[in-house]
C-alpha cells in the first residue's frame, strides 16, 4: 500500500499522521505558545484533530470531572490517577466549568486555547493537581481563556500558506491560531 497516496477523512496522509501521533506532546506544547512563524503540516493537522467538536467535548468533560472529583470526599481515595489539589479547583469551581462550557459551544475553539486545556489536564505537577505548583490555577484559566479567545477579524493579512496534501492549503490566523484549510492557496478564508 502507498502510504503517499492513502488519506484520511481527518486529511494527511498516514505517514503524517502517524508523525502528528508521535510527536503530539511537542506539537500541543507549540500550539498552546501561539502561532510563531510558518506552521508545519504536522502542527496544523494537531491544531485540527485538538479543535475538533469531539476533541473539545471529551476535554470539556475532563475538566467536569476535575471539579466533581475536588468536591467529593471520597474521589480522593479512588482511582489510580494524580489526585487533585481539592481546595484550590474548589475555590476556582465556575472558572472550570466556564471552560467546560466554552468547549462545547458550537463555535470551532482555537487550537491554541484547546491545547492549553490538554496540557493543564494532562500535567500531573500543574495547578490541577499540585498545591505547590509554580503558577495558580487562576493563572492557567487565565491562559487558557486567553488562548479560547476568537480573534474576529482574523489576521490572515500576511498568510502562512502550508501544503497539507497536494489538494490543499493551510492558512493561520497570526493573533488566535486559528487553522484553515482551502483548496486554492490564493483564496483568503473568509
Amino acid at each position: 500500500m502507498n502510504t503517499r497516496a492513502h488519506r484520511s477523512p481527518a486529511g494527511g496522509t498516514l505517514r503524517l499522521r502517524l508523525r502528528v501521533r508521535l510527536r503530539r506532546w511537542r506539537l500541543d506544547r507549540e500550539l498552546a505558545a501561539g502561532p510563531a512563524g510558518e506552521i508545519s503540516p504536522e502542527l496544523a493537522l494537531r491544531g485540527r484533530q485538538l479543535s475538533d467538536a469531539r476533541s473539545t467535548r471529551v476535554l470539556a468533560s475532563s475538566l467536569r470531572r476535575v471539579v466533581a472529583r475536588a468536591e467529593s470526599p471520597r474521589a480522593a481515595n479512588i482511582g489510580g490517577g494524580v489526585p487533585v489539589a481539592r481546595e484550590a479547583v474548589r475555590g476556582w469551581r465556575e472558572a472550570l466549568l466556564g471552560l467546560a462550557e466554552r468547549l462545547e459551544e458550537p463555535v470551532a475553539a482555537s487550537p491554541c486555547g484547546v491545547a492549553r486545556v490538554q496540557m493543564l489536564l494532562t500535567d500531573g505537577t500543574g495547578p490541577l493537581f499540585n498545591p505547590t505548583s509554580e503558577r495558580t490555577i487562576g493563572e492557567a484559566i487565565w491562559w487558557v481563556a486567553d488562548g479560547l479567545q476568537q480573534c474576529p477579524p482574523h489576521a490572515w493579512g500576511a498568510p502562512v500558506v502550508i501544503k497539507l496534501d497536494p489538494a490543499h492549503v493551510g492558512w493561520a490566523c497570526a493573533r488566535c491560531g486559528a487553522i484553515v484549510t482551502t483548496a486554492d492557496p490564493a483564496v483568503r478564508p473568509a
